[in-house]
């Protein structure tokens, strides 16, 4: 209730938005603006209103409270958007949001910091003399936005641009609208971050390629393959790094080595409740051995009669099952179960002008139009394959070898020879083994897709690192003019045979001294065993370690 009086005098006196009767309008950013804007966000940079430590935790903190406040009126909007109850909307939306943020804000101070790293021969002649790595933001960066996850994939991304020191230009999907109208008024709001820092542009294609147009230090886009080619086209027109958090089909093997009751609750789960299976993470198909395949299946059922009985969902409904984002989009999902597959359960209860797709399972091969495309929907293939070896053929030969690497690659076996082998043939930006979804909820590990499924990761310093550029710094703190000094004398002209000689040793020391390293593994092992055995021969050795008796020792 707290979070839902906070926003709504936000909507009440923001006169960029009118609220209807029936579907949200929202106004979009004039075109002839954006250039205005991102014109702005640079001279804000320039100021170096965002460079301080104090600043950027004040956003962290602020991104925080926001999802705090108002957690109920973010419920609300997500429930509109895209069906979601609020069990969802916490688990997949809320926490990881405050996760991330409180995580970033922890480690800010050691992420900014600046560290020593090894300066080699020839440069370190001039002793004393340093070498250090040090984080600068990259500028302005701009982050489109997806709907699917229009909270999460909102702020995190923005937790990290922040946190690196940049000015943001935040362009966020016109077709979660509700969410987008929402975040708008509460990021512009000056309450919880400062709007010189996250600058906000709203529209559809039209407005995303008038930004595509302008000069931007960073960008960052999730979305589709289609689009993400048109974005990485648009940033090489300025060498400017992009980050490309794509999709794909995500396979997903089950093994005869499975356990098949655990592998069925989770695979049925991950698809489902991931958003009805709107979410770049979820299962696309199952490759599962034939010699299990009947029993899987009859478990996989049994874990959909479960957890999303049909009676939740009868009259149109979400239910703990959700809705499709647009009546278009759930068009496109029943258009793909056609005679190229079988139903074996579900796929009789959609409701389409409800946008609503019921839970299906189908068995398809190859050839199925349902394996043509990612599916983004509640719709999950099995595909029988003869065994391990087999489902690898499998996705090498209609996936890999087109360069359509899945976001995720799923392992259910309890061999660790099957993980291992499934993992180095089938290249993927994820793993998870005997789990679904879960490994994105860590943001110790870089989350991100390669191929087809992404360029470039985020999450954690893997966030911030993006973000930032690394400047490499050589300090100097020898001031000889002197030829006395060796490393004048040897570094500056005239040059003749004795330095040419006395350079070439020199450049010998680090490679003794890189053999003496390697010797000292082996002198700890040997050092004890010969005190150990001096020990036996002369006793009067230990007594003397024992009284710290030096002249003992040096006599012995």
């Amino acid at each position: 209730a707290e979070g839902a009086s906070a926003a709504t005098p936000l909507r009440a006196s923001n006169p960029n938005y009118t609220d209807g009767e029936g579907s949200p309008s929202m106004e979009y950013t004039p075109l002839t603006s954006i250039a205005g804007v991102v014109h702005e966000a640079r001279e804000i940079y320039s100021a170096n209103l965002t460079r301080p430590y104090q600043f950027r935790a004040d956003q962290l903190r602020g991104i925080e409270r926001l999802v705090i406040d108002n957690a109920d009126a973010i419920t609300a909007a997500v429930a509109d958007d895209l069906g979601q109850g609020p069990m969802y909307v916490e688990a997949f939306e809320l926490t990881n949001v405050r996760n991330h943020a409180r995580n970033a804000l922890s480690e800010l101070r050691g992420w900014m910091a600046a560290r020593r790293e090894p300066t080699p021969f020839p440069v370190n002649l001039n002793v004393p003399i340093r070498s250090e790595l040090s984080p600068n933001p990259r500028g302005v960066a701009l982050i489109v936005t997806p709907w699917n996850m229009p909270v999460n994939l909102v702020f995190n991304p923005l937790i990290y641009a922040l946190a690196a020191g940049n000015v943001c230009v935040l362009k966020m999907s016109e077709r979660s609208v509700h969410c987008t109208k929402l975040f708008t008024e509460l990021l512009t709001s000056g309450e919880y971050v400062d709007p010189r820092a996250v600058r906000v542009v709203n529209g559809g294609a039209k407005e995303t390629t008038e930004l595509l147009k302008q000069r931007f230090d960073a960008i960052m886009y999730t979305g589709g393959v289609q689009v993400g080619r048109i974005v990485a086209k648009a940033a090489a027109r300025n060498l400017t790094p992009v980050l490309l958090e794509l999709g794909g089909k995500n396979p997903v093997f089950v093994t005869k080595n499975a356990h098949l009751p655990s592998a069925a609750l989770r695979i049925a789960w991950g698809k489902i409740s991931g958003n009805t299976g709107q979410m770049c993470l979820c299962p696309d198909y199952v490759l599962v051995e034939e010699s299990v395949r009947e029993e899987f299946t009859n478990e996989l059922c049994k874990a959909m009669d479960q957890m999303y009985p049909a009676s939740t969902y009868s009259n149109g409904g979400g239910g703990d099952v959700g809705k499709m984002i647009s009546v278009q989009h759930a068009e496109r999902v029943v258009g793909l179960l056609d005679s190229t597959c079988d139903i074996i359960y579900g796929g009789k209860q959609h409701n389409v002008n409800e946008r609503f797709v019921a839970p299906t399972i189908v068995e398809a091969t190859a050839d199925s139009t349902i394996m043509k495309e990612e599916i983004f929907g509640p719709i999950l293939a099995i595909v029988g394959v003869p065994s391990v070896e087999g489902g690898i053929e499998f996705v090498n030969e209609h996936f890999t070898s087109k360069g359509e690497h899945p976001l995720v690659l799923y392992i259910f076996s309890t061999s660790n020879d099957e993980r291992r082998r499934i993992m180095e043939a089938v290249p993927s930006g994820t793993c998870a083994i005997n789990e679904v979804l879960k490994q994105s909820a860590n943001y110790h590990l870089p989350f991100g897709g390669v191929g087809d499924s992404g360029m470039g990761s985020y999450y954690g310093k893997f966030g911030f690192d993006f973000f930032s550029h690394y400047r490499g710094s050589l300090v100097g703190d020898n001031y000889s003019a002197s030829g006395w000094d060796p490393s004048v004398w040897v570094t500056h002209p005239p040059y003749d045979e004795r330095k040419l000689f006395a350079f070439r040793c020199l450049g010998k020391v680090p490679l003794i001294l890189d053999r003496l390293k390697r010797l000292i593994p082996v002198l700890k092992a040997v050092i004890p065993i010969g005190f150990a055995l001096a020990s036996v021969f002369n006793p009067s050795i230990l007594d003397a370690v024992l009284e710290l008796n030096l002249m003992t020792i040096l006599k012995w």
